[in-house]
């Protein structure tokens, strides 16, 4: 298999999502599904810390309270509550390993004690454009307390992926997986789609591998019946 490199899916459409009706896709629970309002924030370069660290300090200010992804997760899947009552949740996630996020962003994150979430690309060789963290940087931020969760091999497009090469679209979801569990000695329960595209294949495969995925569907209120998709909203 030629190897596909970020820098070629760049040129790909980013927005590939599946237009079929939500409800002809996700089948909830028995009863209503479990709904709360908790803003997923999403980043890739971090140019200037001060910019973030006012972002997050602002938050805050106004009554924020940041919480792990896996915490949003348990309250979806069983309906524990694992942050304040008087506190709207919110959650920093970092998308493509990207090295402005370890230098400008993780310094004020672990003075503040704030949870995060880094979707990175084990083994992942760079774009010659980008600057990327490295699988140790990986192991470094998941001894550091951060989420550090699945985002393919290669960044491709899954939905166009899977049509050209079904096996390598097939491993870029589950032996990314294993691969980053070898590298941060940890269990990996989540998967964030490249280009937030998906298609009714890929999301049928992701949960049989991993507990929830993000999205870039616009969103903030999250959904028991929407584990596979949770939306986010884009910073940067």
């Amino acid at each position: 298999m030629k190897e596909i490199t970020r820098r070629e899916f760049l040129s790909a459409t980013a927005g590939a999502l599946l237009s079929l009706p939500r409800a002809e896709l996700f089948v909830g629970k028995e009863g209503e599904p479990k709904t709360t309002e908790c803003p997923i924030f999403y980043f890739h370069e971090i140019w200037s810390s001060l910019n973030f660290n006012r972002f997050v300090m602002a938050l805050l200010e106004e009554g924020f309270h940041p919480i792990r992804l896996s915490s949003l997760v348990t309250f979806l899947d069983t309906g524990e509550k694992r942050w304040p009552e008087n506190k709207n949740p919110f959650i920093i996630t970092f998308d493509d390993g990207l090295l402005t996020q370890k230098l400008n962003a993780l310094p004020f994150l672990r003075e503040r004690k704030i949870p995060a979430v880094f979707a990175v690309m084990p083994q992942w060789r760079g774009d010659g454009v980008h600057r990327y963290m490295t699988n140790n940087d990986f192991k470094e931020l998941t001894e550091l307390g951060m989420e550090v969760i699945c985002h393919t091999f290669n960044h491709p497009n899954l939905p166009r992926l899977r049509l050209v090469n079904p096996g390598a679209w097939e491993s870029e979801i589950i032996e990314s997986k294993r691969a980053l569990e070898d590298i941060i000695g940890r269990p990996v329960e989540f998967f964030c789609y490249p280009y937030g595209a998906y298609d009714r294949a890929t999301i049928e495969v992701v949960p049989q591998y991993y507990k929830a995925a993000l999205s870039t569907r616009a969103g903030t209120t999250q959904r028991s019946n929407e584990l596979s998709i949770l939306p986010r909203a884009r910073k940067s």
